[in-house]
């Protein structure tokens, strides 16, 4: 049985793994801004942060405690840097990311909007005209297909004279 550590010392592990957890949410989170946010990615960074948590707390017990093992209040500091990061810097870190998105994609939208949609739109014209033109010449050779209205009867495969029966 391990023995009872000393409050100085029990303070001390929970503030290491607190800033323990802080630094696996920034890891998390600087993953996901790198490989999205898609479902099986976000299942593949949860499943690795667990791991990797559990990494961390089984690491810094065997190496850096006091007491040498996992204790509740190191999960505990875990934990609350976990919280801490997604609570109170998560929030300045998506504005920091979609400013970063921003800015990286604007040379692309301004390209878009300059040089590849008016000359889309203008092709998307000429087409359309070159279109409208096959359209009306095909419509002029077009060969009537059915006969002459005014010759289709009733019983047209009939001769006028001939014996019906």
């Amino acid at each position: 049985m391990v023995a009872l550590a000393a409050p100085p010392y029990v303070l001390a592990d929970t503030l290491c793994c607190l800033g323990l957890g802080f630094f696996l949410a920034a890891c998390y989170d600087l993953a996901r801004f790198f490989l999205g946010g898609s479902r099986p990615v976000c299942f593949l960074l949860d499943v690795a942060a667990a791991l990797a948590a559990a990494v961390l707390a089984c690491s810094f017990a065997a190496s850096r405690s006091y007491s040498g093992v996992v204790r509740w209040y190191m999960a505990v500091g875990l934990a609350m840097g976990l919280a801490g990061y997604f609570f109170v810097l998560a929030p300045g870190c998506a504005a920091v990311q979609r400013l970063i998105k921003w800015t990286a994609a604007r040379p692309f939208v301004l390209l878009w909007l300059l040089l590849l949609r008016p000359a889309a739109r203008l092709g998307g014209r000429a087409g359309c005209a070159a279109g409208q033109k096959l359209r009306a010449e095909a419509k002029k050779r077009r060969k009537k297909q059915l006969k002459n209205k005014g010759r289709v009867l009733y019983n047209s495969d009939n001769p006028p004279g001939a014996p019906r029966g």
